[in-house]
């Protein structure tokens, strides 16, 4: 196990604009820590840096205290788990397994006590014999993290090792994976593009976008605190309803909508003045508990998930409020068709499955005021209520 520290980070490609912009990271001892952001945010090349497969143009790389900047890959000390595995497919279970030790020359037995050991682990033991071609996707991803756990590194890295795992498979392999960090307690940096994935696994998570660092924080606060817009937009699923707000006293207009903000905290800006709001569909309910503004809408589509329900439902919005909340946000918004006055934009709900609604429904939904995000509609940057 060992503590990883990045400082100051920058890494550029031929001049062009940098790939990692001054990123500094701590990671403790033992942690399983998270990158997590779009694709081209600069997730994987933060790896690469780590694992010394890239050096970065400024800053620097520490691991266990020590600078590690200038040292080549196998002098580092710590094992890579990739999306495609990255297994050999004409050697045994058990010949993969061992081939890292193999090559850094540790002795037979040893390598024999230490497959067996990691078959034990990870449920291998009945297919050592086999190759991997005969292998499900589930059983070639543990081999691959067989094959590091063998080798027993001071730090795991691994690449987005469950993507190319169907949804039910990713599952439950996001649990063995969290019982098995348990087990070993060695330090994971882990690389996604799923912010499930990321909230589900990491004991704290680091957003990117654009090769800059957004927010680092345990995921419940990332959750309900985003620093930014992006970040509010990035995390939970269904994403954050947006939309552009003025307020008039102790009211806020959105769009056609008016909510009394009595009893709540009002938006840090002066009358008059616009605010980018968030809001999280499961704050959306169906039913008005004490404090709450109610929302008449109708509904404009039904998804059904199970337990849950989506609504979602069409609000006017100007070209020029779309654009904002592009702009806050960093997301595309797609307008859903014409409207009063202009485009319309699907909002939504997450309601309980049983609440009889269908589209072409009307429907009041209550909003609390305590559970609003303001932002800054220029730069997306969260506003303290105070």
């Amino acid at each position: 196990m060992t503590s990883i520290e990045l400082d100051h980070v920058v890494m550029r490609y031929d001049g062009a604009r940098a790939a990692v912009d001054d990123v500094s990271l701590e990671i403790e001892e033992g942690e399983f820590f998270v990158l997590v952001g779009p694709s081209g945010c600069g997730k994987s090349t933060l790896l690469r840096l780590l694992a010394g497969l890239e050096r970065p143009s400024s800053g620097a790389v520490r691991m266990g205290g020590d600078d590690v900047t200038a040292l080549e890959p196998r002098q580092r000390d710590v094992a890579m788990v990739f999306q495609n595995y990255a297994i050999y497919p004409h050697m045994t279970v058990r010949a993969n397994l061992g081939y890292g030790l193999r090559v850094r020359g540790t002795a037979k037995r040893d390598i024999d006590a230490r497959v067996d050991e990691v078959a034990d682990l990870l449920g291998l033991r009945e297919v050592l014999g086999r190759r991997p071609g005969t292998l499900s996707g589930g059983q070639l991803q543990r081999v691959a993290m067989g094959r590091a756990i063998a080798r027993r590194p001071r730090a795991y890295l691994m690449d987005e090792p469950l993507s190319n795992l169907d949804a039910k498979l990713r599952v439950s392999m996001r649990a063995e994976l969290e019982q098995l960090h348990r087990k070993l307690g060695v330090t994971t940096v882990y690389v996604t593009h799923d912010q499930v994935e990321a909230m589900t696994l990491g004991r704290r998570v680091a957003v990117l976008r654009g090769g800059e660092l957004q927010q680092v924080a345990a995921p419940q606060e990332l959750y309900a605190r985003p620093a930014n817009a992006f970040v509010g937009a990035f995390i939970g699923s269904p994403p954050m309803n947006f939309a552009i707000g003025t307020r008039y006293g102790d009211a806020l207009a959105l769009g056609g909508f008016t909510l009394s903000l009595n009893a709540g905290p009002l938006p840090p800006v002066r009358d008059g003045e616009r605010v980018l709001v968030g809001l999280r569909p499961e704050e959306l309910r169906p039913e008005a508990a004490q404090g709450d503004r109610v929302l008449s809408v109708e509904c404009a589509v039904r998804q059904d998930l199970g337990a849950d329900a989506l609504l979602f439902f069409a609000v006017p919005s100007t070209p020029e409020e779309t654009a904002a909340i592009s702009r806050a946000t960093f997301t595309e918004e797609r307008a859903a068709g014409p409207g009063n006055g202009g485009e319309e934009r699907l909002l939504c709900a997450r309601v309980p499955a049983g609440l009889r609604v269908r589209p072409g429904d009307k429907i009041d939904l209550a909003v609390n005021p305590h559970a609003l995000h303001y932002f800054d509609p220029a730069t997306g940057a969260r506003l303290a209520t105070g």
